[in-house]
């Protein structure tokens, strides 16, 4: 068995609109993904590990060549209420099983240091803590996880992949995403390394605002507004790290 490799997610599909069902505002999340968030995610993580690096999309136009893809049919989904490409996370999971451990990032994840750390990891399923929300955040959302899938860790996720398809679409209907419902369903998950953080939220929960490159991590989440093809170098040095 291979020990690691790395894993991206695009989707390009638009959404079917039904009135009332459709979710066309959080496909406005996924629209700016251009084939150049992939290549540069891939061109960063080239920067520090060889491991093979695949792409699970329903369009390869405009990919690097030595991207790996996966292709993935969504035209089952468009019309579940509240399903969103986030969604299709849970479908890697039945995938590359030669790999000990499989390492996915978010495309508009900017690695500007060290992540040797994610290459060892032992435990099955880890996601990112998200630090930056605090106790009050916890306390006034109960229902909400705080663990981030910006970038996840596992080993052998078949389980939960099966798991979710016992009842994917009731499963959609009742979760905003993917983190919770890990939540809502108690499933077992590990903190990784805390070299991760919110650009626009920073790692403590009075970071608000932040927009500050983090010297002292490695990997910054840009999961908020504005994404990093807007970003000014000279207003934001940490895009210099996205190419």
């Amino acid at each position: 068995m291979t020990s690691n490799c790395i894993v991206s997610l695009r989707i390009n599909a638009n959404p079917k609109w039904i009135p009332n069902i459709g979710c066309v505002s959080n496909y406005k999340k996924f629209a700016h993904y251009t084939p150049d968030y992939v290549n540069k995610l891939y061109n960063m993580v080239r920067l520090q590990t060889d491991a093979p690096f695949f792409c699970f999309t329903d369009d390869t136009n405009g990919l690097d060549k030595n991207i790996e893809v996966i292709d993935l049919d969504v035209s089952e989904y468009l019309s579940w209420k509240n399903w969103w490409p986030a969604w299709c996370k849970i479908l890697m999971f039945n995938a590359l099983d030669s790999f000990e451990r499989k390492i996915f990032f978010d495309l508009d994840t900017i690695i500007h240091g060290d992540i040797s750390k994610l290459f060892s990891i032992n435990e099955n399923f880890s996601l990112v803590y998200s630090k930056w929300r605090g106790s009050i955040y916890r306390m006034r959302n109960p229902t909400k996880s705080m663990y981030n899938s910006s970038c996840i860790v596992w080993k052998d996720n078949k389980w939960l992949y099966d798991y979710w398809m016992k009842d994917p679409k009731t499963f959609v209907a009742m979760y905003a995403g993917t983190d919770d419902f890990y939540h809502g369903e108690k499933i077992e998950r590990s903190k990784l390394p805390p070299i991760f953080y919110s650009y626009r939220e920073g790692s403590q929960s009075q970071h608000q605002n932040y927009f500050k490159m983090m010297d002292d991590h490695s990997v910054a989440l840009m999961h908020q507004d504005p994404k990093n093809h807007v970003l000014p170098i000279d207003e934001h040095p940490i895009i210099s790290y996205w190419k």
